[in-house]
């Protein structure tokens, strides 16, 4: 449950785990997260990886769903608990549209975290208890096709399955795929590929009958023609494509190669009466061709849709106030002037004023910084913000939201497409290369051949071996075997690759920088000493049990934690006040208790307690918090500059805390950036980075960073918007997984390298044989599977779940 991966290791999105993935730790001798199976790491003191692993573990026993472990398939991820930005308004059109209609209505859905049988059987299962009709899962595409009428709960049943860790949006998410298509064209051309080898087979034994023997030399001729047709298209389009926009593409040689075997052996044929001619060694060619572009693809494409789409600035809604009525519409449409209703939760689209009284607002999304802040009426309001009080207030709009700061941070992103694959320095002046040198080596041949014989016809059957012999098997399949090999192994370890040339940049990455809050930090608050609770009576501890149990601030839920395990009784009579931007109080036995700012609560403003939990002005506890560090940050950061990479935090927060989560984490104090808003983030990267940067930001504050870095990557899966412009995301508790892929991706370029050693010594027996008119259709016929296997081989053999060595 919540997202899964689609690795047979992974079920949903956080979902329960069932033996097998406890048996993962115990095979590698370390403890695992009871829900998720992720190994804990050796400082670990509960036996869950993340609070939301805890949370959705005991929600499912509580209701009753334990025959999700019979059908899960593997292990889950850890399930994100950042639920504060979740905006649901998007439910209210459907709602609506629903509510004019009679009967059954149908609804469709997208859903992130689908993957296995679990998954479908918990959503069907949840459905049927809320009484709807009908429900079609399907876990491939991440979506839902509802049957329901109109007394159904509809965001009840929404609500309640995202409290598993699915998400659950509009639907956006295409129904077309790529790889589809070019499985479709896969299948089409090894067929042809198979009825081409049939004929020329039967040439090669000796086939003497003419009719026969010319029959099926034409039969060769049109099988290969459509081959070309239908798969060589799609190397010949990408390489133009490329070619019109100044790129030497990867693709290039493969379709120079389709291009000059198919034309010079057309020539040969009709030249020649239907002597000889490689058509069937062609088809295959673009048979092999194809399947590796199909997984290069198909892994990318699950990776893309494992997440919910980003609809960009249209997927914000807010209500406007017109008149005495209130209407739902989008953020587009937003005037100066306009008055705005701001639910709890919601987001403030554009810059405006506090109209009616006292709020507090979280800056989260705008630096970095978790906990909320107090304006007074009248205050202006940076947009961005989220209303973290527990009342509605109402903004006036000071600009339209053309001009808001939202517009530019949730623009649609240009996503590096496949045409952009592998275009390192490396693979252009390889590219550059072979070109150069196939056409050298083919006109060589020709000029040498023709001075020697004054035979054109033989000139041109020698010239058509050349050219077949070095269509260039081993980097159009071995290498997106690799790549596919590669990127599965980073599923499993919770890193998905959305960018097709991300294993390339990355090679050139010499500088890794992160975000602080939600990226070095998990978000949220932790109480820096947990004893000072034990100090407390049983009373006090009561009372301060069910102030915080009562409010949804950040510290609020840091002393909650701490108190954990002594499972004070919850006082239903209790009256508990929040007053915003201050703290919480409550009269018990006529005293007043009070846990909030010291200001508020008492104690010494000037002292390093940043929360007092009072009575009667009189302090019982201080407390200070701090931001809880990700899980082995400080070793996956010291394991970083082992590497010799230069890592730096980039945030939008105030000075003294940068440098105290810097100094945690093993950043030097002059590494340590704070106070930068998203332009300046975006200046200093523009500063910076030389094609050698790698940017990890979780927040809108981090989106134009995430866009413009040579790499970047994001922990914000709960928001789509952040996926959309990185390369990768991961899904772990640690940063372990960036330093994985960065030594995946300098293994990778090793095994590409030897792949490509093993093709040129294959060419040049090859080249060699052929420029000496010892090449005939049979040899080459069994000579290229057999280096196209060769190279399968060793890359299988490098890169499979046994080579751990990228992993230490």
């Amino acid at each position: 449950m919540g997202l899964q991966p689609t690795e047979p290791q992974s079920s949903g999105a956080g979902s329960p785990i069932g033996n097998e993935a406890l048996a993962t730790g115990a095979q590698t001798g370390a403890a695992s997260c009871r829900h998720c199976g992720t190994v804990l790491p050796a400082s670990a003191t509960t036996e869950f990886c993340c609070t939301g692993c805890e949370l959705v573990f005991a929600l499912i026993r509580e209701q009753s769903l334990d025959r999700y472990y019979e059908l899960r398939d593997g292990h889950g991820i850890p399930v994100s608990t950042n639920a504060k930005t979740r905006d649901r308004k998007w439910l209210e059109p459907i709602e609506q549209t629903r509510a004019k209609g009679d009967g059954l209505s149908r609804v469709d859905l997208d859903v992130q975290g689908l993957h296995c049988t679990g998954c479908v059987w918990l959503i069907e299962e949840m459905f049927r208890r809320d009484g709807g009709a009908r429900v079609v899962v399907n876990p491939t595409l991440g979506k839902m096709s509802l049957a329901i009428d109109g007394g159904f709960p509809l965001a009840k049943f929404v609500g309640d399955i995202e409290r598993f860790g699915y998400l659950v949006g509009p639907p956006l998410k295409k129904s077309e795929s790529r790889s589809n298509g070019l499985l479709v064209r896969l299948g089409v051309c090894a067929a042809l590929s198979m009825n081409s080898m049939s004929f020329a087979v039967a040439l090669y034994m000796g086939a003497s009958e003419p009719v026969v023997v010319r029959l099926f030399h034409w039969l060769n001729f049109v099988l290969s023609a459509l081959a070309v047709l239908v798969g060589g298209s799609v190397f010949i389009g990408a390489a133009a494509r490329a070619l019109r926009r100044g790129m030497l593409h990867v693709d290039l040689p493969i379709a120079m190669g389709i291009v000059l075997a198919f034309a010079s052996s057309t020539w040969s044929f009709f030249s020649r009466g239907g002597g000889t001619s490689y058509f069937d060694t062609i088809n295959v060619f673009i048979t092999l061709m194809l399947l590796g572009r199909f997984l290069q693809e198909r892994v990318l494409e699950k990776n893309r849709r494992a997440l919910l789409e980003s609809d960009g600035v249209d997927a914000i809604w807010t209500r406007r106030i017109e008149g005495d009525a209130v209407s739902l519409v989008r953020c587009g449409e937003v005037r100066s002037g306009d008055r705005l209703l701001i639910a709890p939760g919601d987001l403030v689209p554009v810059d405006a004023l506090l109209e009616d009284r006292e709020a507090s607002f979280s800056l989260d999304w705008i630096n970095g910084e978790s906990e909320p802040q107090r304006f007074e009426p009248g205050a202006s309001l940076p947009a961005g913000a989220f209303l973290a009080s527990s009342a509605a207030s109402v903004v006036v709009a000071t600009g339209d939201f053309a001009s808001s700061p939202l517009r530019a941070l949730l623009r649609t992103p240009v996503i590096r497409g496949a045409d952009e694959a592998l275009q390192t320095s490396w693979w252009r002046l390889f590219v550059r290369g072979y070109v150069v040198a196939v056409l050298a080596l083919a006109s060589a041949t020709a000029l040498g051949w023709w001075l020697a014989t004054r035979d054109a016809a033989r000139a041109l059957e020698i010239v058509t071996a050349v050219l077949v012999v070095t269509c260039p098997c081993a980097f159009g399949i071995a290498v997106p075997l690799g790549y596919e090999l590669v990127q599965a192994g980073l599923r499993r370890e919770g890193l998905f690759v959305r960018s097709p040339g991300f294993l390339d940049r990355v090679l050139s990455v010499k500088r890794v920088v992160f975000d602080k809050t939600g990226t070095i930090t998990t978000g949220a608050l932790e109480v820096d000493d947990r004893r000072v609770v034990d100090g407390l009576s049983g009373e006090a501890r009561t009372v301060l049990y069910n102030l915080v149990a009562r409010s949804t601030h950040p510290k609020s839920a840091a002393i909650a934690a701490a108190l954990e395990g002594i499972s004070p009784p919850f006082l239903a009579e209790l009256e508990v006040r929040e007053i915003d931007g201050r703290g919480v109080e409550t009269t018990w036995q006529g005293r007043t208790f009070r846990l909030g700012a010291p200001g508020f609560a008492g104690g010494d403003p000037s002292a390093r307690a940043d929360v007092v939990f009072s009575v009667s002005g009189a302090p019982l506890a201080s407390f200070v918090t701090r931001e809880r560090v990700r899980p082995d940050a400080a070793a996956d950061v010291r394991a970083l500059q082992r590497d010799g990479l230069d890592v730096w935090i980039l945030s939008g927060d105030a000075k003294e805390r940068v440098h105290a989560v810097a100094a945690a984490v093993g950043v030097a104090s002059d590494h340590a950036v704070s106070g930068h808003g998203p332009e300046q983030k975006a200046a200093w990267l523009a500063g910076h980075d030389r094609h050698d940067t790698l940017m990890v930001g979780d927040g809108i504050n981090d989106s134009l960073v995430v866009g413009d870095a040579w790499c970047s990557g994001t922990p914000a899966i709960d928001r789509p918007f952040m996926p959309a412009r990185a390369d990768f995301y991961f899904v772990t508790p640690g940063l372990r997984p960036i330093r994985i892929a960065l030594r995946a991706a300098r293994r990778l370029s090793r095994v590409v390298r030897m792949n490509l050693s093993i093709a040129i010594a294959y060419n040049v027996v090859t080249v060699g044989l052929a420029a000496a008119g010892q090449m005939s259709p049979v040899l080459c016929a069994v000579l290229m599977p057999l280096s196209s296997l060769s190279t399968i081989g060793a890359t299988v053999l490098s890169l499979s779940r046994r080579s751990v060595t990228w992993k230490s």
